[in-house]
């Protein structure tokens, strides 16, 4: 999973690592207003983003760090944005001092700090561990961010589970217990906040569609992560599965279908039966470039899309699909004409 861009409010204090941990603002903000109570205590605050916008929409929020300089650059960003209402304490959150201080609060919030990447996780990898906060706190409300792959068979089956997709990518696992619960499983994706709820009396298996309709579109990641296909398809009855890995899903239709979790669409133009094929039909259609959209092994890709698209001079990208040995030319929907040679992947 990439990166997604993170933005910064003003001047913000930040080290790397800090940086890298750091909540981004469009999740920080959905949080806050999920939480807003009274007080509000966030345990391994970091450089404070959370901690941040929880003082924008609650009373009171009480902030834990225990790394030193992430402690003072969120001294430093709360200074800059003014923030009256928020208390910082250093230390670790899992010791007795600290959890006397904080007291009895309405809710606790903590987005553990985790090792760079890895495929595999537990909750003895996350620091806090929540497990052990809730043992140690005496509150009825907690919430907590975990690595967007933690395995769901882990989470205890009262929690409530909820995907938090940021413009097409998965970014967490949001997890609320107590007063904040609401679902038992979602997937919600940000900023548009479209949401859908699992369902148990849905049957899993999905029919794959053998060859694509007039429309191709790129699913967001969090259906494929969170096992909510099903879900998706009878939200938005007329659309089939087309295909589905760990890099994509594809959705195919008759119709044109609108939805923040669709986060690319494709207008199929024509068809081939072979390479040669695809070259004429790239020529009829007036291409200047190409995007490989199937499977192939990463060494070859640039060499086989400079073969592919040698010798066109038109000004459309045209993105190549091919399913059952078909290759299939199509048309992103809202993509400008470009007449400069892509370098996209």
């Amino acid at each position: 999973m990439t990166e997604v861009k993170k933005e910064l409010r003003g001047t913000v204090s930040y080290d790397e690592e800090g940086f890298r941990m750091s909540t981004p603002q469009a999740i920080a903000r959905y949080k806050a207003e999920r939480l807003k109570t009274k007080t509000v205590a966030d345990l391994g605050a970091g450089i404070g983003i959370q901690a941040l916008s929880f003082a924008e929409v609650s009373e009171r929020v009480i902030a834990v760090e225990i790394d030193v300089e992430r402690t003072e650059s969120l001294r430093k960003n709360a200074e800059t944005a003014g923030t009256k209402n928020l208390e910082i304490v250093l230390g670790d959150a899992l010791d007795s001092e600290v959890v006397r201080k904080l007291g009895n609060v309405d809710a606790i919030h903590s987005d553990p700090s985790r090792k760079k990447g890895g495929e595999s996780w537990n909750f003895t990898d996350l620091s806090p561990n929540p497990l052990e906060v809730i043992k140690q706190y005496r509150c009825d409300t907690f919430s907590f961010d975990l690595p967007a792959l933690f395995p769901m068979e882990l989470i205890p089956e009262e929690w409530e589970v909820e995907y938090v997709s940021l413009s097409g990518e998965l970014k967490r696992i949001g997890t609320y217990l107590g007063g904040a619960r609401r679902f038992q499983k979602s997937v919600v994706t940000l900023p548009s906040m479209e949401r859908i709820i699992a369902r148990k009396d849905l049957s899993r298996t999905v029919d794959v569609a053998q060859l694509p309709s007039k429309w191709i579109y790129d699913l967001d990641g969090s259906m494929y992560y969170s096992k909510m296909i099903p879900e998706f398809l009878k939200t938005f009855d007329g659309l089939s599965l087309l295909h589905q890995d760990r890099q994509k899903t594809l959705l195919t239709g008759e119709k044109l279908r609108s939805s923040s979790f669709l986060i690319r669409t494709y207008s199929v133009l024509d068809h081939a039966a072979s390479i040669n094929e695809v070259k004429s039909r790239l020529i009829e259609q007036g291409a200047g470039n190409v995007v490989l959209r199937f499977s192939i092994d990463p060494s070859q890709y640039y060499e086989e899309r400079r073969n592919i698209g040698k010798g066109l001079e038109g000004t459309k990208t045209i993105y190549i699909f091919r399913f059952n040995s078909k290759y299939y030319l199509a048309e992103r929907t809202g993509e400008a004409d470009n007449s400069q040679k892509s370098t996209e992947g």
